[in-house]
């Protein structure tokens, strides 16, 4: 009977214990360079999420064929709750975020979905435009009659805006510090072209 040899050969513990030892090196390299990015990966998240749901509340005022608002923060100027509001207005009659409620189609607290980032910037950098100081709220739509003090713009069917005005996020520990590099923005101008900003803190400009 012809015999036949297999080759059973597998990893001797010296091999293993190499691969343990490259392995907890990648990870002592990797994860600290994680740890130190996730809150950049945070605002970012935060700037692609504003940008998409103006991008989605645009494309359905053109499909509908009525307008769809946008509403930032609480009743007043200062807007500290991190919130914005998209409604349907199917009667292209806007009047308040407290009178719509039957219209109110999304609510997105940004500090909830992205911890630690929220409407903000530091004093003494300009608007997106690189020349004009930015001051005042960090929403710079500007407050309407009949909606008082809350900031809010809309889409027309024709896929324009009513105003035109930027969103301005950062990071609580970037606020706090004066750090501006990890600041970002949202623009949104009249023919409805939607951009997102970030902060060259090199040069000092929007780019």
């Amino acid at each position: 009977m012809n015999k036949k040899i297999y080759n059973q050969k597998g990893f001797s513990l010296f091999e293993l214990m190499v691969v343990v030892a490259i392995i907890a090196v990648a990870a002592g390299i990797i994860l600290p360079v994680y740890f130190s990015m996730k809150p950049t990966i945070r605002v970012n998240g935060a700037a692609r999420q504003i940008m998409g749901d103006l991008m989605w509340a645009k494309m359905r005022a053109v499909s509908e064929n009525n307008d769809y608002v946008i509403a930032f923060g609480s009743a007043g100027p200062v807007l500290s709750n991190d919130t914005y509001y998209i409604y349907d207005d199917d009667d292209n009659d806007f009047g308040d975020v407290g009178t719509e409620t039957g219209e109110l189609v999304k609510t997105v607290v940004i500090s909830d979905e992205y911890k630690d980032v929220g409407y903000g910037y530091v004093t003494g950098i300009n608007k997106t435009d690189n020349i004009t100081l930015l001051a005042g709220d960090a929403v710079t739509f500007s407050s309407s009659i009949p909606a008082g003090n809350i900031r809010w713009f809309k889409f027309e069917p024709n896929g324009r805006s009513n105003k035109s005005g930027g969103i301005y996020i950062i990071l609580d520990e970037d606020e706090t510090n004066g750090s501006t590099e990890r600041s970002r923005a949202i623009t949104v101008i009249q023919t409805g072209r939607i951009r997102v900003y970030n902060y060259n803190a090199g040069n000092n400009q929007w780019e």
